[in-house]
């Protein structure tokens, strides 16, 4: 990847983490209220973490090299496969876990909306880090 999709995965992947943040510890009073086990849904929260920032790794990676393929067939193509492949991995994780007792699906896929999180939250960590640098320079 070059250094601007770097940036890129960093601002959107800063914006997951302050989402997955949030959530853990929105999950403490949730899990007393619903009479669920903490443990099992703050690991849940992580393993959607990790999916995530796998997935924002891979977003980068296949915008780029759709970018530079020059063919737009292929580009297009190679983003759609990307997509349904990101899909099937939740959608493997999630058939994986379901009668787990250790880890909970559900906070595996309410996760994973950290995604979309990191998508909206990516414009205020490139002003304040963009900002910061052209300061320095």
């Amino acid at each position: 990847m070059n250094k601007e999709t770097r940036r890129t995965c960093l601002y959107m992947g800063m914006g997951v983490l302050l989402y997955e943040i949030i959530l853990s510890l929105a999950a403490i009073p949730f899990t007393r209220i619903m009479k669920y086990s903490l443990l099992p849904v703050e690991l849940g929260i992580l393993t959607g973490t990790i999916l995530v920032i796998g997935m924002v790794i891979d977003m980068g990676i296949s915008t780029e090299d759709s970018l530079y393929g020059g063919n737009p067939s292929f580009a297009q193509r190679k983003i759609m496969i990307h997509s349904l492949l990101r899909k099937a991995a939740l959608f493997i994780v999630v058939a994986i876990f379901w009668n787990s007792r250790y880890i909970n699906a559900l906070a595996i896929v309410i996760s994973v909306f950290g995604l979309k999180s990191g998508a909206y939250m990516y414009p205020l960590f490139k002003k304040i880090f963009e900002k910061g640098r052209k300061e320095e320079t």
